[in-house]
This record gives C-alpha cells, structure tokens and sequence, in this order.
C-alpha cells in the first residue's frame, strides 16, 4: 500500500479502529472527521477547521451536480481533505499527506470501492497545490483543492483577511496590504480549476473581495492625501 509517511499517534489508531464498521455514508464520515479533529476547549481552531471541511464539502455537492462528477465521492474527499490537521502537530505543511493517509485507512477499513478510493487519496494529498499541478491530475482530483480555495476566498475568511489588513495599522500599511490582498485574489482567479463551476465559484467569491479592498484602499488613500495637505 502506498503512504505518504505519516506516522499516526495511538489516539489517532484508537479512533480509526472505533469507526472501522462504519457504513460509508456521508453522516459517519462527519463523525469521523470530528472525531479525528477532536475539537477540545484548548483548541478551537479544530472547530473552525470541521466547520471548513463541512462547507468545502458543501461546494462540492454543488460542482458534482452541475459537471456530472461523482457526488459522494467528492463530498467524502472533501470532508475528509484536512482530517489530519490535528495528527501534523505544529508541521501544517504535511497536513494533506498525514490527511491522505488517514483517509486511505479509514475508508479501505470501512470497504470503499477501489477504484474511486485511489482517486479521492491523490485529490487529498495533492489539495495544497496551487500551480504547477501534475500533468495527469484528474478534473475530480483537481476539484478537491478547488473546493477547498472556494471557501478559502468566501466571505469568512474575506472579513478575517478584512481584520488583518487594517487592524491597528496606519494608511501606508493598510495600503500595502491591501494591494497584497487584491494580488493574491486576481492570481488566485489565474489558477487552472478542474471545472467551469469551479472558475465561476472562485471568480465570484474573489470579485467580492477585491471591491471591499478596493474601497477600504481607497479610504486610506483619501486618509494619506488629507494628512499630507496638513503637513
């Protein structure tokens, strides 16, 4: 069997084994993910990145039905895209393969068919990338990272974005953030996407960003102006 090296914690083991009858819906799959992410009062950003899986799940539901792809397969990779955040420790760059081993466990104990089982693994392990993506990937695989940036540039992370670039800083900094930010969303919308949907989902949701940087730019820039006819 191939791995991606992760080396799982006996909590990790202990959890795997108590879901190993699990039915595949998508329902046992939720409680797996929440289980695995585990989310104590000491860490709440296990919270926040259930409540992401779930609606990257949720985007995936919407792209299957409107490209023909396999629903629940897509949703189940989804779901499962980052349930080894908790597992990488501190080292959150390996979350996709710790997330792709997990997740190849879990389902072949459970008994997923094969063959869509070897493709929601790469889509797992390979959700991370942005561009120079392997020549082979498929429009499934590709569609998890999809999903995945789809909620990356909605309208929660949008105001948590919205925070850092202005909270306690002055109209040079909001500036320069802002321009980052508005940057960062156009190359985003410049990715290749797996699908349409996926492309009109992304531009979307970055569109709404930029306008609010835009204006927040232009405030700061009307701020700087004013203080320098003071001066």
């Amino acid at each position: 069997m191939d791995t991606y090296g992760a080396v799982l914690s006996k909590k990790a083991i202990h959890i795997l084994r108590q879901h190993a009858h699990d039915d595949m819906s998508i329902s046992s799959v939720r409680s797996f993910l929440y289980d695995m992410l585990d989310p104590t009062p000491d860490r709440g950003d296990m919270i926040y990145r259930y409540e992401h899986s779930v609606r990257v799940a949720e985007n995936a539901a919407v792209i299957a039905e409107a490209e023909g792809l396999p629903k629940e397969d897509l949703i189940i990779a989804c779901l499962l895209h980052d349930v080894g955040y908790r597992e990488c420790r501190e080292d959150f760059r390996r979350h996709p393969f710790y997330s792709a081993d997990i997740s190849r466990l879990y389902l072949e104990e459970i008994g997923y068919p094969p063959e869509p089982l070897q493709e929601m693994i790469r889509a797992i392990a390979l959700h991370n990338l942005t561009d120079n993506l392997p020549g082979d990937m498929t429009a499934f695989q590709i569609s998890v990272r999809d999903c995945d940036d789809i909620d990356r540039f909605d309208m929660i992370r949008t105001a948590m974005l919205l925070g850092d670039c202005v909270y306690e800083k002055t109209n040079q900094e909001i500036i320069a953030s802002c321009n980052q930010a508005i940057d960062g969303a156009k190359r985003i919308m410049s990715l290749q996407r797996g699908t349409r949907t996926a492309q009109n989902m992304i531009n979307k949701n970055c569109q709404k960003r930029i306008v609010l940087l835009q204006d927040i730019l232009a405030q700061a820039k009307k701020g700087t102006i004013l203080r320098m006819g003071m001066d």
